[in-house]
């Protein structure tokens, strides 16, 4: 299913992951608003028509949107190490209901009036292998295996065309739980071209700084550096640029940016300072086609 980073009542909606994203940097999630592209080029007719002649939610039909694609992202959460790797992507959104994406896993919308919207999701977080952490740290410290997640969202949507939200998540196996926070603007339109930006942060729980960053003694001593076990508090900041390039009516490109700082107990991690590195950049294009 990816923090970080989306619905239907404006262009600018989006519930991002807790990036964007992915929890880990081997997920099959596009990046954190490459779902926000797609939602645009569903939109492309009715934002050809008249204001006053856009349709509301109950009007509007199911979107299908389905495409591929591939990242340039690091090999795990920490990472200085980059991989390219192919990836689906689909996009069901049921106006006024909700919506299912390889993104952003799914999530259901709460009946809701005027700008607040909040609802529940449930999400996929997938973990890192032995051939992500590669010969260096294969074998020395664990690999993690996927999880199912879900939790809570609220989001205030100011004019349209911004909106500030956060997302409250708890591995559905584990004692892992993580907060983010968003805000998404859409920035003017240049040619048929929409592009976005969005500033973000996330934090964690103890459990999951040290599922993700965490180094026991004995992967210490293998490693030969110090034991580290994190608390709770600021995972890392991102900021992203995403951009739908329309080819036709029904297809275009997407492209996603994301540049995420890690933060705290994050960065202090010796897997970080030793064997990895505190930017994260993460680099996507798909091709879609909706229906």
């Amino acid at each position: 299913m990816d923090a970080g980073n989306p619905g239907p009542h404006a262009a600018v909606h989006h519930v991002p992951p807790p990036r964007a994203a992915p929890m880990s940097s081997s997920s099959s999630r596009l990046p954190l608003l490459l779902a926000l592209g797609i939602a645009n080029a569903l939109l492309l007719p009715a934002q050809a028509r008249a204001a006053d002649d856009v349709p509301t939610d109950g009007d509007r039909k199911v979107n299908i949107a389905l495409g591929v694609g591939g990242q340039y992202l690091p090999g795990w959460l920490g990472s200085g190490q980059r991989q390219w790797q192919t990836v689906p992507f689909f996009d069901i959104e049921m106006p006024g209901v909700g919506e299912l994406s390889s993104t952003d896993g799914l999530t259901l919308h709460l009946p809701h009036d005027g700008p607040w919207e909040a609802g529940i999701y449930g999400d996929y977080l997938w973990g890192r292998s032995r051939s992500d952490l590669g010969p260096r740290l294969a074998g020395k410290i664990p690999s993690l295996s996927p999880r199912v997640h879900g939790g809570v969202y609220a989001e205030y949507q100011f004019d349209g065309h911004s909106a500030l939200g956060a997302r409250l998540g708890h591995d559905l196996t584990g004692n892992s739980a993580y907060l983010a926070a968003y805000y998404d603007r859409d920035l003017p339109q240049v040619w048929y071209i929409q592009h976005s930006v969005e500033l973000g942060w996330r934090g964690m729980n103890r459990a999951a700084m040290n599922r993700y960053f965490g180094v026991s003694a004995q992967s210490a001593t293998q490693l030969q550096t110090d034991a580290w076990s994190p608390g709770s508090g600021s995972q890392q900041l991102s900021a992203n640029y995403s951009a739908f390039v329309p080819t036709s009516q029904h297809t275009g490109f997407a492209f996603s940016l994301d540049y995420s700082r890690l933060l705290g107990g994050a960065a202090s991690s010796p897997l970080v300072r030793q064997f990895g590195s505190r930017n994260q950049l993460e680099e996507s294009i798909a091709f879609v086609y909706h229906f």
